[in-house]
């Protein structure tokens, strides 16, 4: 690290945070804020917000005129190197052993089961939640404290080039690295390069600890390591995680009694995501999976702050089973959570532990309201339009505050939502605005969620279909700027109240949405529209020979003003079609042109969809808008695009029967069994958006690994699959995915000769909605 800084800013024992996102302020005297420079955002424009809070250092490129004198700024080219400068230094001051994880699979769970092993008889920090990246194992080394005996480090890459600067971080003593997948493979020309840029991470530790059952993995290691020591683990799938936690223990030097006492107790199958689901009551409910210690608490603080903020609901928090840090009192850690609480905005917190009566006073001292619930839910008052944080209890107390829900579910991914979208705004100029597409309920997805999720991420706007859809965001608490893509109504009154910006296609339309305008006064701008123009699609828009009529009607107004022209590629995604792109793309050029002289004013031009950001970034203009390739669908099919699977699809078994050849099974009874097998019924049909032509052995769904075809008709309701091939047996409630992570969705559109798209949106709204973070 040749990054040199001024320490004076940082030398203040009263600085706690390290920020780089202004949403997630706590204490603005204890914090200094870095306006980092990414892909999809620029910290500075957020300074000024800072200084108002009361953020008095900071961390930039460039000082704002108008700061205040008490402001503190480190003036540098690179923020994100003095960041990273400051994780180098913390780790050298630590006498901590340093364990680093990396991997493509596993990380986070492994970390966990080592932090909960260790943390019962030493001093222990960890990385939060899944800070791996170049900002955040910086992050995780300032999080280190003076007396930690470990601490675990994740380190997550996706490109060749990236672990050098994390190694250099980092310096760990101990290696782990987990399964390697074909996760995020882009970045690296093969397997082997993926697992030796993996391994660069490990050039300081004298000891690694690898998955045993990976020959390439342990090819690599020896190669680059040969006088180092390796330590196989072994296990099929994701048994592997408990394994390399145990070997590691041992490589600690923990023996076999120690380990299994550490161990013993564990939840192996430790659960790293925060699911939200809609409750009772009209209520919202954060249910909170990860290790129940007050630094894991905090982040899942922060995470509903920036929910609640979105949907306008008062926060509350149901707290269970609390983890304490080695050596400090119960009264200490309630005292860490109720400062947490009271930073961010939670007035009642309701506890289940048998002493929690004890901690009052600390809560009410912050102005948060504490009770103890010991008899359970049932001793919970109304907590109608509430949003529930639920940390450290049981699964069940989630699930008695849930709606009553269908088996099946759609599993959303906002962590893969999020990577997607900064897999594209990194395809773009930091200045190219992003249109993130939400119509038709996200994809299917659940057009709220997904747009809270936008919104704090930074996307210039939401496009919706119609007025109504953009109602519904606004009414949810939506602020963000939202586009009408095809907003004919009569309502509209509601299209000014809710401030949606419609595109207009027609002198028609044009005309009526005038007559239902008010007329500005001086003070006041004209309300934007945007202009769709047709370049070659052929469906809705203006062509060339309508623009000098146009211009004259938008000319004699100041009702509205033209914030966008924009219009659809028709062919960006078939390669066998450049020419008609290319003409599309010709013909907007020369139309924004004739219409900016026509009007005399300048306005934004878009005209890029997904396939369009992908193949001609060179065409991105102003904004450029994202679709299917948000949502982790590929429209050019290409090997590795880079991109998280966003959606699972998934049910569970409700019946299984072993059927003897000459058996049919289903409507119309073309179900017929040839062979001794093993039939499924799973509680999933064509109500739920399952084409009835997926039946009859034309699609399989996954069990287990293996694919599991359909048997007989598709019902309306349920279907059945032969499970006969899976390892070891199927069993009543074992997990089935009929799409998401192992199971492609566009394998089930090139069933039915169709796209993605279809199959996403065909699912029924009474299939729940679940989203999470990882």
């Amino acid at each position: 690290m040749n990054t040199t800084y001024s320490t004076d800013i940082f030398n203040d024992p009263d600085i706690k945070y390290l920020l780089t996102d202004s949403r997630d302020l706590r204490d603005a005297a204890a914090t200094v804020f870095f306006a980092l420079t990414t892909a999809s955002s620029d910290g500075h424009l957020y300074i000024a917000e800072m200084l108002d809070k009361g953020v008095r250092r900071f961390v930039a490129r460039h000082k704002p005129a108008d700061a205040p004198a008490d402001a503190q700024f480190l003036i540098t080219d690179s923020p994100e190197a003095v960041l990273q400068r400051i994780g180098h230094d913390r780790r050298r001051a630590t006498n901590a052993t340093i364990i680093a994880v990396t991997g493509s699979i596993g990380k986070t769970v492994v970390k966990e089961l080592l932090f909960n092993a260790l943390v019962q008889t030493h001093r222990v920090s960890r990385s939060p939640r899944s800070y791996n990246s170049q900002i955040g194992v910086p992050l995780s080394l300032w999080e280190i404290q003076s007396d930690d005996d470990y601490a675990i480090i994740e380190a997550g890459v996706d490109a060749a080039g990236q672990m050098t600067s994390l190694a250099d971080i980092i310096e760990p003593n101990i290696g782990i690295i987990t399964r390697i997948t074909d996760e995020h493979s882009g970045g690296f020309s093969s397997r082997r390069q993926k697992i030796e840029q993996k391994a660069m991470l490990f050039a300081s530790v004298s000891d690694i600890i690898y998955d045993g059952d990976d020959a390439e993995v342990e090819s690599v290691l020896r190669q680059m390591y040969p006088h180092k020591r390796l330590h196989a683990a072994h296990g099929a799938g994701s048994a592997v995680n408990t394994s390399l936690a145990r070997e590691t223990l041992r490589v600690l030097g923990f023996d076999t009694d120690a380990i299994t006492a550490m161990t013993e107790s564990q939840n192996t199958d430790i659960d790293t995501r925060l699911d939200v689901r809609e409750g009772t009551g009209d209520t919202l409910i954060i249910n909170d999976m990860f290790t129940p210690d007050v630094r894991s608490i905090e982040a899942a603080m922060a995470f509903m702050r920036r929910r609640a903020v979105a949907s306008q609901r008062r926060c509350v928090l149901l707290l269970g089973e609390l983890m304490s840090r080695y050596g400090e009192t119960a009264a200490d850690t309630y005292r860490k959570v109720a400062a947490a609480a009271a930073d961010y905005g939670i007035g009642e917190v309701f506890a289940s532990d048998d002493c929690a009566d004890a901690y009052a006073d600390i809560f009410s001292e912050r102005g948060v309201s504490f009770s103890a619930v010991k008899g359970g839910v049932s001793d919970l008052p109304d907590l109608s339009r509430r949003m529930i944080l639920v940390c450290g209890m049981p699964a069940t107390v989630a699930a008695m505050l849930e709606n009553p829900r269908h088996e099946t579910t759609l599993d959303v991914n906002l962590d893969a939502l999020i990577h997607n979208f900064n897999h594209y705004r990194s395809l773009v100029k930091p200045t190219t605005g992003v249109i993130a597409m939400v119509k038709a309920s996200a994809y299917g997805m659940g057009a709220l969620e997904v747009a809270k999720t936008l919104q704090a991420q930074g996307a210039a706007y939401l496009a919706v279909a119609v007025v109504d859809e953009g109602v519904a965001l606004r009414r949810a608490g939506i602020t963000m700027p939202i586009m009408v893509l095809n907003p004919i109504t009569t309502n509209f009154r509601a299209l000014v109240d809710y401030r949606l910006e419609p595109a207009v296609f027609s002198l028609r339309e044009l005309e009526t949405l005038l007559a239902h305008l008010p007329e500005p006064s001086a003070t006041e701008n004209p309300y934007p529209i945007h202009i769709k123009l047709d370049t070659g699609m052929h469906r809705v828009g203006f062509i060339a020979e309508e623009l000098p009529a146009l211009a004259r009607v938008l000319k004699a107004t100041r009702r509205v003003a033209v914030a966008t022209a924009f219009s659809h590629l028709a062919t960006a995604d078939c390669l066998d079609k450049d020419d008609y792109t290319d003409l599309q793309l010709q013909t907007f050029a020369s139309m924004t042109h004739t219409l900016r002289q026509g009007i005399g004013y300048d306005f934004k031009r878009h005209i890029l969809n997904t396939a369009g950001i992908q193949r001609r970034p060179e065409y991105q203009y102003d904004y450029v808008r994202l679709g299917i390739g948000l949502y982790g669908i590929d429209p050019v099919n290409v090997a590795d695009p880079g991109l998280d699977v966003v959606a699972t699809l998934r049910t569970r078994i409700i019946s299984l029967h072993n059927w003897q050849p000459g058996v049919t099974v289903g409507y119309g009874r073309y179900g017929r069994i040839d062979k001794p097998s093993t039939i499924a019924t799973i509680p999933i049909g064509y109500a739920d958006g399952i084409n009835r032509h997926f039946g009859r052995g034309a699609a399989s769904f996954v069990v287990k690994g293996v694919e599991c075809p359909t048997v007989g008709n598709i019902c309306m309701d349920l279907c059945m699959i032969d499970v006969t091939d899976v390892p070891g047996g199927a069993a009543i409630g074992d997990e089935v995915e009929i799409f998401g992570r192992h199971a492609s969705v566009r394998r089930l559109s090139d069933t039915l000769g169709t796209i993605p798209y279809e199959i996403l949106t065909s699912i029924s709204p009474r299939v729940a909605r679940i989203y999470y973070r990882e």
